[in-house]
């Protein structure tokens, strides 16, 4: 069979519009999530680039200042007079106080300069004097502490590993850059600088990091050293081989996914870092993210809109035509098409309607001349049962008259006279089951008196039904037919009877019983008699029942009447007709 077919059923055309509706809407939806989801990393991406931008400018400001106050140190170092002078032993008290006012007046100057310096100081060894400049911005106290803690570290420390480099120290529970310059060969003079890395987040406070985001300096071991938000920094850590890469990476703190922007100092073993949320990353996308959010399910609208308008365009009309197509397939000509307002189909519904008027019109033409057909075969069929019976009764006949009983002969004559009369003053098709019994009543009359005590019958006709029409002589070639292979039986009474009743459960219809005690069917006779499409091996052979199942479909067609076949359980052949309960009138009762 042709067509396209999926496991073997074919496929409607719903389902195929429904196959490409998938196959445009899939990769449609999967186009603009990837769509998305690129435009985010783009984001991110450009994002990321304007933060490094603006870490690396800083962390080489930074790195430029430090090698400012370097200079500055150095030359103080190894040009100022004060300096060479305070570090000598053996001054006067006036000598020593002006070379410290000296110095100090001048690191103040440049601390006024470089505001990330919090502290320049210098140091005697000689005289064990520590002399600091002011730090701006904070407590007399915390200055002291600080000052308190650099003097500790030189009593008794060795200052040597701190010399000529930029360190990360810890004073007063807080992370400092500490430069230190000293000429040891010619005295015991220190000056150095400190820097509060807390100090260096300040030029940078006006960035805008949102409600989450963090600006820190952190060690390269991944350290956190300053931040200018301490809430849950224990928690952050910052893995020392992403640190190593130039690259930004991401991290996960807190149950948050962290994008960190990052550059290392020249100068120092410090990183300045910026963490912010990933979300915060993508806040001024709300928009954009929900347009990308929004547009995969505006188009999964619009398609169905479009399927739906497409179902009752297209499908719902194929369907109607399907509908009506079955309907006549069950027999239903009348079923047509209503009209509709689209082109297309309109002419398609015109054009069936036009073929189906057509074929309703031939169909009555075929149909009234196979009822011309049927009732010439039924004539002809029915003419064919009047010889037959007609031969048995003179053969009947004929063995009366071989004994020479000439009563019996009389009252046969007399029966046959009778039967024949009926038939010819009849001329009708259907009779009553009153009459028919009557003619079977004259026919077993003859047997009996041919076969006398050898052959008995009995007949059971409801009250009711004797009135019911039937085809004329449907009946007597079941009683012929047993008669004829029943009265084979020699060593007993061959008994027949018939029972015309109803049947319980269903007042349209009644049956015909026909038994005899003979020697009834084989297991092939059983199987070919109850084949509707059974046909007599020659021409005298069981016409009688193919006869009767032939006028049966001419008159009822195949749905009203039942023919069966069976053997009784103590033998002998039963026969049952069931017929529709008809009056005199010829309706339905």
């Amino acid at each position: 069979m042709g067509g396209d077919t999926l496991n073997g059923k074919f496929i409607s055309l719903s389902s195929r519009l429904t196959l490409i509706f998938v196959a445009v809407l899939l990769p449609l939806l999967i186009i603009l999530f990837a769509v998305g989801h690129y435009a985010k990393d783009i984001v991110l991406t450009q994002v990321a680039h304007s933060y490094q931008n603006l870490v690396d400018s800083n962390i080489r400001m930074i790195d430029k200042s430090l090698d400012d106050i370097s200079s500055n140190i150095y030359i103080i170092v190894n040009q100022d007079e004060n300096f060479l002078k305070f570090g000598q032993p053996g001054l006067t008290d006036a000598d020593h106080f002006y070379a410290q006012i000296g110095l100090m007046q001048r690191n103040a100057a440049h601390q006024s300069y470089y505001h990330i310096v919090d502290m320049y100081f210098v140091y005697s060894a000689p005289n064990q004097s520590l002399f600091t400049t002011s730090m701006p911005g904070v407590s007399a106290d915390y200055s002291e502490s600080i000052r308190e803690e650099v003097g500790t570290m030189f009593r008794e420390q060795d200052m040597k590993p701190y010399l000529y480099k930029w360190n990360i120290i810890r004073l007063g529970g807080d992370h400092f850059l500490f430069r230190l310059g000293s000429d040891e060969l010619d005295n015991g003079a220190f000056i150095g600088a400190l820097i509060n890395l807390n100090s260096l987040t300040k030029p940078l406070s006006g960035l805008d990091l949102g409600t989450e985001g963090r600006l820190m300096f952190v060690h390269d071991d991944g350290t956190i050293l300053s931040a200018n938000k301490k809430e849950n920094l224990d928690e952050l850590i910052l893995p020392k081989d992403q640190l190593d890469k130039p690259d930004y990476f991401e991290v996960e703190s807190g149950g948050k996914e962290l994008f960190v922007v990052h550059n290392h100092s020249d100068r120092t073993p410090l990183q300045l870092a910026v963490v912010l949320p990933r979300t915060d990353l993508l806040r001024g996308l709300d928009y954009f993210q929900a347009a990308f959010t929004m547009l995969p399910m505006v188009v999964l609208v619009l398609l169905l809109l479009y399927l739906v308008m497409l179902r009752k365009l297209i499908l719902k009309p194929i369907r109607q035509l399907l509908n009506v197509i079955r309907r006549v397939k069950t027999g239903d000509i009348d079923a047509r098409l209503a009209d509709t307002k689209v082109l297309d189909f309109s002419i398609i519904n015109q054009g069936f309607n036009s073929m189906m008027d057509e074929i309703t019109n031939l169909k009555i033409g075929v149909y009234e001349e196979r009822i011309r057909a049927q009732k010439a075969e039924f004539k002809h069929l029915q003419t064919q049962i009047n010889p037959h019976f007609f031969l048995n009764t003179l053969n009947i006949i004929f063995h009366l008259a071989d004994t020479e009983r000439k009563d019996l002969i009389k009252k046969t004559v007399s029966l046959l006279v009778n039967y024949f009369r009926f038939l010819m003053t009849s001329g009708r098709d259907s009779i009553t089951i009153q009459q028919e019994i009557a003619h079977i009543t004259n026919y077993l009359e003859i047997q009996k008196m041919r076969f006398q005590d050898m052959f008995d019958f009995e007949i059971r006709v409801e009250q009711e039904l004797g009135s019911v029409l039937i085809p004329s002589l449907i009946v007597q070639p079941f009683v012929e037919n047993g008669m004829i292979h029943g009265m084979s039986v020699r060593d007993q009474v061959f008994r027949l009877s018939i029972a015309v009743g109803m049947i319980e459960g269903d007042d349209r219809r009644f049956r015909v019983i026909i038994e005899d005690n003979g020697h009834g069917f084989t297991d092939e006779q059983v199987t070919a008699l109850n084949d509707e499409g059974y046909q007599p091996s020659t021409a005298e052979s069981s016409i009688g029942i193919w006869n009767v199942r032939k006028r049966l479909q001419l008159r009822y067609g195949k749905c009203e009447t039942e023919l069966s076949f069976r053997n009784a359980e103590l033998g002998g052949a039963v026969v049952q007709l069931v017929l529709p309960r008809k009056d005199g009138m010829g309706e339905n009762v």
